[in-house]
This record gives structure tokens, C-alpha cells and sequence, in this order.
């Protein structure tokens, strides 16, 4: 790798890291957990009754499960989903909305005309969409469109609800997943800098829309999961029907971040046959939209002058085209439109990916006499370069050839070609060398403006490229095939690139206009540079944008601009490919601990299903209709909120937690080298083996290791072996008071610090002989809440099998009543230091205990089984 390259790359790595350093949040960020309820709404509010089935997949861990809104008991206008965070109040300025699909439908107009979104406080309606304030964004390509409704708010809100304001069957069908809301400004934008970087990998999802709904059924898009996939190479192909009217759009939206405003943005696309060249009249109907949050930005019709830029990036001979526009607002989706007119159909268009990219980009390659990376001059000589015509006469000529390789890109050299007759005999032809012989596979051609309108590419008839080693030819290209034409409309004007890719070595290149045969005017074209790309691998990039010279830079399977072979790590799954949350310098996506809490983020996947979104479970479902704190395992630095954070719980000794975590915070310092994995290298048997030195702490050896068990010892409340009973308001034994404002899984009632991720001077693990002894002061633990662990009391076994005695030990003497579920008392007595509840005639269930001491009162949640 040449420095260059390493340079370029060390900058790229340093933005990438820095950016998700700075930022803390991506968006589409669910509604759910303890706390969150969903219930089904009509005209009337609330409505319990006219729902089939439950709404808390709505609002639970899994961002894939879903409720059918077919199972109301009438569809009739007004009924939808409500979702309400008890936990939160959103702040104004917040977007959010519903993940919702229709099966195999698309979302039309019609339909978004009848959907509302409309926010709530306090059950007080505080704002509502209209039909055109209601924001549909596509997502989630494959066998289903789910997409994402935005409402950007202007009012507080703890509660958002989706409904019908008509009867449309089409609802009938309508899935939803989760309600979401997140902060725009927290957002990461892209400044990577990265030519040609393609929209793709994880987060990034595919869309399909249409105008109509007449439209859906007939066209269609084949494999439009390879549109995003990261492979420059594969391609979906849009197919529309002859004599079908109407538009139909695909696209990529990236949930994990924002792309600026100033670059360029589009697709990479091609004519179904290779053969075909696109022409004028199909850039008519193409149209290039960026949005933000389903928000339109920008949108430019090819049409206009603007809108196809540099094809030398992509390589010749495979008929590829980028079609662009110069964006002027910040965005996070792109579409490609097609509209289908009278008199023209477009058949199949092949669609590669999306990219955008910084205007600037474009290789040093131009043939100039100084001031490039491919020094040359003109070839003069009756041969190679065409005179000024004769007195004045409409001949071939060429005037001011020296502008195509002097040091001003923006000079030109003007070929007159006469109209067809007998003097087509005529051509006009300048030729250019470079100073060395330049290597088979160089894409090679000159930039070329036609004088007036280009109304179409039959001009591409009367042009021909021919490369020479010397005086001998290497390779001609010609309209007939082997001429690619790189595009035919630049910003502003009408500038196109002409010519093919070596297959010998070469060091000459002329080009050629003939008047052709159905010409009746003379003509004129401006030729501006000639340029001689290497591609010394022939893998279709330019060396100037290589960044693996021996590997395939097409594959980019993460979207990050960086080829798979030029970085460590291209791994694809849920996690954010953007954010740092640990800030260790390694993105998520690639992180194997995230969260540095010296668990890795496989472990925390418990239910080991690859999808780390999902792993959300604390609570109990018996007292906690729903579970989860919204924050995953993967991230969470206290997992079943015990009050115990998970470094604690997770079986590395004391004595090393003490060196890594100092402040006792339950992240691992940030001065503890991590090596490549994320993994901190001292819990390594190697560096970056991935095998931990210590194995994951089971102190009862159950199903559940610590970190993810409540009563580690197979007996006590975690909770309450650390003095803070005090916070477990539903007798479960976890904090169920969710209010976690930095997203660490810290809750504030435990939470020393509510800025920043971790809590200093957090409890260790009471099972660790270090808390036991209680002689260590950087546990953190006072005396009075030693004392108030010593008068506890303990319940065991719960679960209690029917049958079986429960017992219940206190260092106090007291009393003791025991609730059933419904609040009736079932038995009441003394407690003594060890006092037993005979089981045998209770029923299987829930009840609650109450004790009272001298010096406490609590209720705890025993289960019968």
C-alpha cells in the first residue's frame, strides 16, 4: 500500500471514530420496555375491548414481532395503536412514528391520505399529521415493505398513536412492529470524505414505492436486496410494463446516519441489454429525490442539464452509469424514480447501488503537458491532428487543439464536422501522448461537449477513439460496441466522456468526427481533456481511488466506503456500524465488547440467535406485563437490574476489576489497551484472541448466569444484599423505576452519574468475598446499608413448590401477612428468626407478603407453583 493510500485511510479510520464519539444516538430508536404500554384506540380513545389478541409485541424486546390491525372487531375509521411511555416525556422537536408494513403492498398516496399520526400528554392530544404532513419512508426490502411513518413533533409528548380516518381494506393488512422516537440532532452524519462511498451494510435498508395503486401489482423490482448489499457488482432490475403510466421509485434509507449537504448523491445504473447505450429520452423519465426522515430534500430530473457525472470511476466495457445530484440539504435516503410517459417504455433498468460522495472527487489522470500525473502533449502532423479548415470554407477543421493539454481543465479545442453530403468524406481528429507507455487495462478517452442541445446518442455514431503504441493501432472504439460512453450530462452543461479500456499497451490516443449520414448542419463539439486512468489490478477501479491494489474494492459488505479488503473488519449484524458507544475506537458492528463491560457481546446474546437488538428481558412477566429497560444486553451495563453492574457479575477476579475499573463504574477503563477486537487484552488468554481468561460467574450454576440473575445464590435478591430493597416497588426483586437519560442501563434511582455512561463508586457483587468481608472502602458500601442488609429479611426457596414450607428469616422479630393477587389476606402471623408458611392448601400463583420490624416494612412477590 502506498502511503498515500495509508494516509488516506488513517483519516478516513480518524473521522469514522471520531464522528461516533462525538454522537450518541442512532435513530429509529423503539418505544419499549417496562413502562411502555400499547392498547388499541377508536374515535372514542382507548378501547379494550375492540382488539383481538395482544398489543404487547408492539412494545417488546423483539423488533420483528408485530400486531395485525385485521384483528380489530370492526374496521371502521378511527381505530389504530397507541403507545405510551409512563418512563419519559419526549422533548419537542423529537421525530417519531411506526415500523408498519402491508405484507407485499406498497404504501401509496391513497393510503397515506388515510393514516394519521398524533401525539399525546397526560391523554391530552397535543399535535396531529395531515395527508401532507404524514412522511412515509420505505424500508426494509426482502419479502416485505415495512416502513417508517415520521412525524417530526413541536410539542412534548409521552404517548403516540397510529389511525385510519377511512375505511380502506388495505389497513386490514397493515403489521405493526414498534413506535419509535429519537432525537434528530443526536444523529452521526457521514464526513468520511470516501469517493464513491456506497449507501449499504447493516441499518441500511432497501424500499420500494409506487404512485398508485394500480401501479403495484404490474411492476415490480427483481432481487432488490442487492441494491444494498454492499457489492458493487450485483444489481436489482426495475421492470415496468409497456403502456403503463405512472411512477414507481427504489431506494436506500441508512438509519445509523445522516449524509451532509454538498456532496453528490444517486445510483449506479445500467440498460437491462449491455448493448444499449442510455439515451436522452429515457434520462427524461429519471428522477434522483433525497430525503430526510421522509422529509423531501432535493430532487433533480436528469433532463434538466444536470445530473450524470464521472463514469472513469466505475471502469468501461459494463455499459454503467452514475446518475446524481448535487445536494443542498443534509439527508439519510435516496431514491431513483421512474416515470413512465406516453410514447416511451423503459422495459428493465438495471440498479447497482447508491453512493455519495464530496464534488471534488475525481483522479488526477488528465494527459497535460505539467501539472499532472500523466505528463504528455499534442501530436501534431496532418495525421493525427486536423488544420483550421481552408479560407474560411465549412470544412473539417480543428481549432485550438494545444487547449486539450495545456494546465486549464476548463479550455477547449473545437472539432467542425460539415453536414452529410458529398463532403463527408471529411473528419476532424486531434491526437495526444503521453510521455510513457501506459499499461494494458487504463481506461482511456477524451471529455467531449456537444454545441447545442444533445438530443440524443446517435451523436455517439460519428465519434471514434483509437489507441496507438506508437505508429501502430492497439485498439479502436467505435459506437458499433466498444465505445463507452461515460455520461451525457455534467452540472451545467452537456459534457460527456468517450472511449474504452486498453487491452495492450499503448502511449498515443486520437479521436475522430465524422459529419455521419443523416446530418444535415454542421457540427460542432468541444473536446476539454483527454485522460488515461491506470488500473493496474483490473478490478475496474482507478488506481487514484484504489484502496486495495491486489483486491477487489467493489465489495463493501459494512457501507462504510472502505473495501472488505482494506480494513479488519466488515461485519454485518444489528448492531450500529456508526457508533462507538465504548469509545475505544472500534464501531459496534465490529466490537466484541461493546459496552467495555468485560462481557463479551456474544455471551449477551443470550438467546444466541445473531441479533443483539433483541436481548432486553429484565423484570418479571408475572408482575411486568413487559420486559426489557429498551436497552440491550449488548449495551447494558447493568442487564437484569439487580443494581449490580454487570462487570461485577461477570467472573473476572476483584483484584483485576480493581486495576481496570478504578472508579468502580462498571466500564473498563479507557487507558486499557483493547486491541483490534474491542475486548480488553488483559481478559484475553491472547490479544485479540476473543477467548477469555475467565469464565462467566453462575454463583447457583442455574440456567441464568449472574449478570442476567436477580438471585445469584440461588436464594437472596441481589437487590437487597446490596441495602437497596428499598427500590424494588413490585416485590420482583429488580428496579422496575425506568429512567435511564444516558442509555447506559443504569437507572437514575442507582445511577451516579446520569450524563455519562457508568456509575462511579458502584456496590460490587455481594459474592464476591471482597463485599462479604466489607473491608474494602472502594466498594463503596456504607455502613448503614450493611446494617440494613443484616436486618433484611430473607425469603427462600421462591419459587415454592405447593406443598412445601416457605420460609422466612429476619434478625428482628415481627409480623408477616400474606396477599393473594387480588388483595385478599390468606394467612397472617408472628415472625420469628426463622418462621415457616405451610403451602399445602394454596392454590398455584402470585402472592404478596408483607413484613413489619421495628425497623422496616416491605413487601415481597412469592410464586407458587
Amino acid at each position: 500500500m502506498t502511503k498515500k493510500l495509508f494516509d488516506r485511510l488513517a483519516a478516513v479510520f480518524l473521522t469514522l471514530i471520531m464522528s461516533a464519539v462525538v454522537f450518541a444516538q442512532q435513530g429509529y430508536e423503539p418505544i419499549r420496555g417496562m413502562g411502555v404500554e400499547a392498547k388499541p384506540v377508536n374515535n372514542s380513545g382507548i378501547c379494550l375491548g375492540c382488539y383481538t389478541g395482544s398489543m404487547n409485541p408492539v412494545v417488546d424486546a423483539s423488533l420483528d414481532n408485530s400486531v395485525s390491525m385485521g384483528n380489530f372487531a370492526s374496521l371502521v375509521s378511527g381505530n389504530g395503536i397507541s403507545v405510551k411511555n409512563k418512563n419519559s416525556i419526549y422533548p419537542a422537536g423529537y421525530i417519531t412514528g411506526f415500523n408498519v408494513d402491508l405484507g407485499t403492498s406498497f404504501i401509496t398516496i391513497d393510503l397515506l391520505s388515510s393514516l394519521r399520526i398524533a401525539t399525546y400528554k397526560n391523554g391530552v392530544l397535543q399535535e396531529s399529521t395531515t395527508s401532507s404532513t404524514l412522511l412515509s419512508v420505505p424500508a426494509f426490502g426482502g419479502s416485505k415493505n415495512r416502513i417508517f411513518l415520521h412525524f417530526k413533533t413541536s410539542k412534548e409528548f409521552d404517548e403516540v398513536r397510529l389511525y385510519q380516518t377511512n375505511v380502506l381494506s388495505v389497513f386490514s393488512a397493515m403489521n405493526v412492529y414498534y413506535a419509535f422516537a429519537f432525537d434528530p440532532a443526536k444523529v452521526p452524519t457521514d464526513n468520511n470524505g470516501i469517493c464513491d462511498d456506497i449507501v449499504a451494510g447493516s441499518g441500511v435498508d432497501g424500499n420500494v414505492s409506487g404512485s398508485s395503486s394500480f401501479v403495484a401489482p404490474l411492476s415490480y423490482v427483481q432481487n432488490k436486496e442487492r441494491i444494498g448489499d454492499g457489492d458493487k457488482n450485483s444489481f436489482g432490475t426495475i421492470v415496468l410494463p409497456i403502456g403503463l403510466l405512472g411512477s414507481y421509485s427504489v431506494g436506500v434509507l441508512d438509519k445509523n446516519q445522516v449524509y451532509p449537504a454538498g456532496n453528490t448523491a444517486g445510483f449506479v445504473i445500467a440498460p437491462d441489454d449491455q448493448g444499449k447505450l442510455l439515451s436522452a429520452e429515457f434520462l427524461k423519465n429519471i428522477t434522483i429525490e433525497t430525503y430526510l426522515y421522509g422529509q423531501l430534500q432535493d430532487s433533480k430530473k436528469l433532463s434538466d442539464g444536470g445530473g450524470l457525472i464521472n463514469i472513469k470511476v466505475l471502469g468501461y466495457g459494463s455499459g454503467k452509469q452514475k446518475v446524481t445530484l448535487t445536494t443542498t440539504k443534509p439527508f439519510n435516503e435516496i431514491r431513483l424514480k421512474i416515470t413512465q410517459t406516453v410514447g416511451f417504455n423503459l422495459g428493465a433498468l438495471k440498479v447497482y447501488y447508491a453512493f455519495e460522495e464530496p464534488v471534488s472527487c475525481e483522479c488526477d489522470d488528465k494527459i497535460q503537458t505539467s501539472g499532472s500525473s500523466v505528463p504528455g502533449n499534442l501530436v501534431t502532423g496532418s495525421s493525427w491532428t486536423s488544420g483550421g479548415g481552408f479560407l474560411g470554407l465549412i470544412l473539417a477543421k480543428m481549432t485550438n487543439p494545444q487547449a486539450i493539454v495545456d494546465t486549464n481543465p476548463s479550455n477547449y479545442a473545437t472539432a467542425t464536422v460539415p453536414a452529410a453530403s458529398f463532403l463527408s468524406i471529411f473528419s476532424a481528429y486531434v491526437t495526444v501522448k503521453s510521455n510513457t507507455t501506459l499499461p494494458a487495462n487504463t481506461m482511456a478517452g477524451f471529455t467531449v461537449e456537444k454545441a447545442a442541445n444533445l438530443l440524443g446518442v446517435s451523436v455517439l455514431e460519428n465519434i471514434k477513439v483509437t489507441l496507438y503504441n506508437g505508429n501502430t493501432v492497439t485498439d479502436n472504439f467505435t459506437s458499433s460496441g466498444s465505445l463507452i460512453s461515460g455520461n451525457f450530462f455534467t452540472t451545467n452543461s452537456n459534457k460527456f466522456y468517450v472511449g474504452g479500456k486498453a487491452t495492450k499497451p499503448f502511449n498515443r490516443m486520437k479521436i475522430t468526427f465524422n459529419s455521419g449520414t443523416a446530418v444535415r448542419l454542421p457540427q460542432n463539439y468541444y473536446i476539454y481533456n483527454a485522460f488515461a486512468s491506470k488500473d493496474d489490478d483490473n478490478d475496474g477501479v482507478p488506481n487514484c481511488f484504489d484502496l486495495c491494489p491486489n483486491g477487489d474494492d467493489s465489495i463493501d459488505n459494512n457501507g462504510n466506503g472502505i473495501p472488505d479488503c482494506a480494513e479488519g473488519c466488515s461485519a454485518v449484524n444489528d448492531k450500529s456500524p456508526t457508533l462507538d458507544t465504548d469509545g475505544d475506537g472500534i464501531v459496534d458492528a465490529c466490537d466484541l465488547d461493546s459496552d467495555n463491560d468485560g462481557i463479551p457481546d456474544a455471551i449477551e446474546d443470550f438467546d444466541n440467535n445473531g441479533k443483539f437488538q433483541d436481548d432486553d428481558a429484565e423484570g418479571d412477566i408475572l408482575v411486568t406485563p413487559v420486559l426489557g429497560d429498551s436497552v440491550p444486553n449488548y449495551l447494558d451495563l447493568d442487564s437484569d437490574n439487580d443494581g449490580i453492574l454487570d462487570l461485577f457479575e461477570s467472573g473476572i477476579p476483584v483484584a483485576v476489576i480493581n486495576q481496570i475499573d478504578k472508579d468502580h463504574n462498571g466500564i473498563i477503563d479507557s487507558t486499557i489497551p483493547v486491541g483490534k477486537n474491542g475486548i480488553a487484552d488483559i481478559l484475553e488468554t491472547v490479544p485479540d484472541s476473543g477467548i477469555m481468561k475467565y469464565g462467566i460467574k453462575n454463583t447457583d450454576g442455574d440456567d441464568k448466569p449472574d449478570f442476567l440473575d436477580i438471585t445469584s445464590n440461588g436464594t437472596d435478591y441481589d437487590l437487597y444484599q446490596i441495602g437497596k430493597g428499598n427500590l424494588d416497588t413490585t416485590g420482583g426483586g429488580f428496579i422496575s423505576t425506568i429512567n435511564d437519560q444516558d442509555k447506559d442501563g443504569i437507572q437514575a434511582v442507582v445511577d451516579t452519574d446520569l450524563v455519562k455512561r457508568g456509575a462511579p463508586g458502584s456496590p460490587l457483587s455481594p459474592y464476591t468475598s471482597l463485599l462479604k468481608n466489607g473491608l474494602n472502602a472502594a466498594a463503596k458500601v456504607t455502613a448503614s446499608e450493611i446494617a440494613a442488609v443484616a436486618h433484611d429479611v430473607k425469603i427462600y426457596p421462591n419459587p415454592v413448590k405447593a406443598g412445601e414450607s416457605l420460609m422466612m428469616t429476619s434478625k428482628e422479630e415481627g409480623t408477616y401477612t400474606l396477599f393473594s393477587a387480588q388483595g385478599q389476606v390468606v394467612k397472617s402471623g408472628r415472625l420469628t428468626a426463622n418462621t415457616g408458611i405451610d403451602t399445602t392448601s394454596l392454590p398455584t400463583g402470585v402472592y404478596i407478603v408483607k413484613i413489619e420490624t421495628p425497623s422496616t416494612i416491605k413487601s415481597y412477590k412469592v410464586i407458587v407453583k
